[in-house]
């Protein structure tokens, strides 16, 4: 049985278990909302009817993303800008940096995967097409005369980016259709 844990400004948190909800019953860190009519929990020395609904006494805040971004294509798009990382040059022979499209944008990897290169934030770029596949194809940039703009990170997220808690709603769960009725006031019809 899962119960649904509010924020101090009565703001969807998570769920818990009913085991957790319990102690933190106990040391009085949050209060119960919304219980169960029959149902009854606890111990010998404490029985309450069953939470379904509970609210944290204090604010938690948010929880802050992890700083790691998992690797994809999609993430290494985003680093580079859609920018390719090789420098172009116009006819005069001065340098300038290439936006790509999202149709002419390629990941390449800087040490090929034929030659042992893996698929690691430091190996891929965002590349165009013509830089990837019709000049440095299988070889690395060192070979072909290309310069990367800048030696590939691990990008990192901004701490001051949050998790969005969201509430989905199962209507299967008492704890969920209390939620909806007694906080949200069926809102979520």
């Amino acid at each position: 049985m899962s119960v649904v844990v509010l924020n101090r400004n009565y703001e969807y948190w998570t769920e818990a278990s009913i085991k957790k909800v319990m102690k933190w019953l106990v040391t009085d860190k949050i209060e119960i909302v919304v219980s169960h009519d029959t149902d009854e929990v606890g111990s010998i020395d404490l029985r309450v009817k069953a939470p379904l609904v509970v609210r944290l006494l204090t604010f938690v805040g948010f929880k802050p993303k992890s700083d790691l971004i998992p690797f994809s294509y999609d993430a290494v798009y985003h680093r580079d800008n859609n920018i390719c990382q090789y420098w172009h040059k116009d006819e005069n022979g001065n340098k300038y940096k290439h936006r790509c499209t999202v149709d002419d944008r390629t990941i390449d990897h800087v040490l090929p995967v034929s030659r042992g290169g893996r698929n690691t934030f430091e190996n891929c770029v965002c590349s165009c097409r013509t830089c990837n596949e019709l000049v440095k194809k299988n070889r690395t940039p060192e070979e072909v005369g290309l310069h990367l703009i800048r030696k590939p990170i691990v990008p990192r997220r901004d701490k001051t980016q949050f998790v969005i808690m969201r509430f989905a709603y199962n209507p299967h769960k008492l704890s969920h259709q209390m939620y909806k009725d007694v906080i949200l006031g069926g809102a979520l019809r």
